[in-house]
């Protein structure tokens, strides 16, 4: 994982490419997860929001002790928000799918945003937040289940293919066959 700017590790020029203002005084690092690499997992702390600035990320959830893909997000999609606005652990793992370039947005930024909206949209967006955790805990659930069944019903097909016996097919006739078989006329015996 290499940084490609973070407030303490570069000037803020306009000239300067791998920087991103958030406003002005404030810079935004931007930070490539190679293919594989985590960016968060489930559980723990959140912290920071995220913005993809490039590349492909999956959003997975352990459900009974085995991981299941609940989404892949794509360029410009944020990720980690409900985390960074409730303060509250992280609800799902976040690994790169390929090359991405992540701009990380600090919590006090999205707090500080959040805290000056009116307090109808701060209740309004706690309802949404809890609304889309509930629904993706029954997604991955939803989801497990049917990889339960679906694996069942595969090993009954197998168990019912091995003890049907096979039934024998005779060999295809020769043309001498099937020509005496349709009659002297060509048409049907």
């Amino acid at each position: 994982m290499s940084t490609f700017g973070t407030a303490a590790d570069h000037a803020q020029t306009d000239d300067d490419a791998t920087s991103i203002r958030a406003k002005r005084g404030e810079l935004l690092s931007r930070v490539l997860y190679e293919k594989d690499k985590i960016i968060f997992r489930e559980g723990h702390d959140g912290t920071d929001a995220f913005v993809l600035e490039s590349g492909r990320v999956g959003v997975f959830k352990t459900v009974d002790g085995k991981s299941v893909r609940l989404a892949i997000i794509e360029k410009g999609a944020m990720f980690g928000e409900m985390a960074a606005i409730t303060g509250e652990k992280r609800s799902a793992t976040m690994i790169a799918l390929e090359p991405s370039v992540i701009v990380r947005i600090p919590k006090s930024h999205v707090q500080s945003k959040i805290n000056s909206c009116d307090p109808f949209i701060k209740a309004l967006l706690g309802i949404l937040i809890t609304n889309l955790s509930r629904t993706s805990e029954r997604y991955a659930t939803t989801n497990t289940v049917a990889e339960k069944l679906l694996k069942e019903f595969k090993a009954q097909a197998e168990r019912s293919a091995e003890a049907t016996p096979a039934v024998a097919t005779p060999p295809p006739a020769s043309p001498d066959e099937a020509a005496r078989a349709r009659g002297s006329d060509g048409g049907a015996p």
